[in-house]
């Protein structure tokens, strides 16, 4: 398996810790906010809206799963590494940024959305960048396409608590576990949030989408530690993802990519056992 570095410098690259988005330090809000702020206002393959558009439109890359493929599918490989290239553009320009992961069991008594993305404002009393995205137009402006991200978030009861959450991650087959986690616990919060997150061609251009898909990246990373496993099969490791330079081969290991989940690395190592 050969895993890609962040630096070419670098013969391990250095290793970042994704945290709840409920438990940023400030500084650690700050660099997020400027980091998507910054791309934001890129139009280059830097920008926020080039890497928005490969999920849905206009490039429509990404992979889920389906009944024709037996579930036998990319969906957690390919947005793995879609997080991976969204958070190297974050960290070309603002270094210290990481994505952080929404915990949908904790949200339950609050508000749902955490602060983070929710506040309008910032302290300072600037626009908060984690809101929202005016979407730029697409080519032939196809009547119907927004010129931003909105939200209809539902009660917050009804986001899922930890025992689903557990439930999926105790099943032991990967084709199961990743189906189960797709349609049991992803497609809902979709639903969910509501507005231009509810289809799949604006759904990444709200940056919640990042928060949620890095939660459910993380419940892949509990799952490999728990059992021991990379998950997809051997002979599925040369596949290309499609739009993003990466094999999955190269995406199974967290550590190899340069980052970690808080409070989740206590697990046995993927491979230890197995594969």
């Amino acid at each position: 398996m050969v895993s890609p570095h962040r630096s070419s410098d670098e013969s391990q690259p250095r290793v970042r810790h994704r945290k709840s988005a409920a438990k940023l330090r400030p500084d650690q809000l700050d660099a997020l906010r400027e980091g998507f702020e910054t791309i934001q206002a890129l139009s280059d393959k830097n920008g926020f809206a080039f890497w928005a558009g490969k999920h849905g439109a206009p490039d429509y890359d990404c992979e889920h799963s389906s009944e024709e493929l037996g579930y036998d599918n990319l969906f957690l490989p390919w947005h793995r590494a879609y997080l991976y290239q969204l958070e190297l553009a974050l960290q070309s320009k603002v270094a210290q940024c990481t994505l952080p992961w929404w915990d949908w069991a904790a949200s339950q008594g609050g508000e749902g959305i955490p602060p983070a993305f929710r506040d309008e404002t910032t302290e300072s009393g600037g626009a908060n960048p984690l809101v929202g995205f005016s979407i730029p137009p697409l080519p032939g402006n196809p009547p119907g396409w927004p010129t931003g991200t909105w939200r209809e978030p539902r009660d917050p009861a009804k986001l899922p608590n930890q025992q689903l959450i557990e439930e999926v991650i105790e099943e032991s087959n990967f084709d199961v576990f990743s189906e189960a986690l797709e349609a049991r616990l992803h497609n809902g919060i979709h639903g969910w949030v509501g507005g231009t997150m509810q289809w799949q061609a604006t759904a990444a251009y709200d940056p919640i989408f990042w928060a949620h898909h890095t939660m459910v990246d993380r419940i892949w990373a509990i799952w490999q530690g728990r059992h021991a496993s990379y998950g997809p099969r051997q002979e599925l490791w040369g596949e290309p993802l499609k739009g993003l330079g990466l094999t999955v081969g190269q995406v199974l290991d967290t550590t190899a990519l340069g980052y970690d989940y808080a409070a989740s690395t206590d697990h046995r190592k993927p491979g230890s056992e197995g594969e």
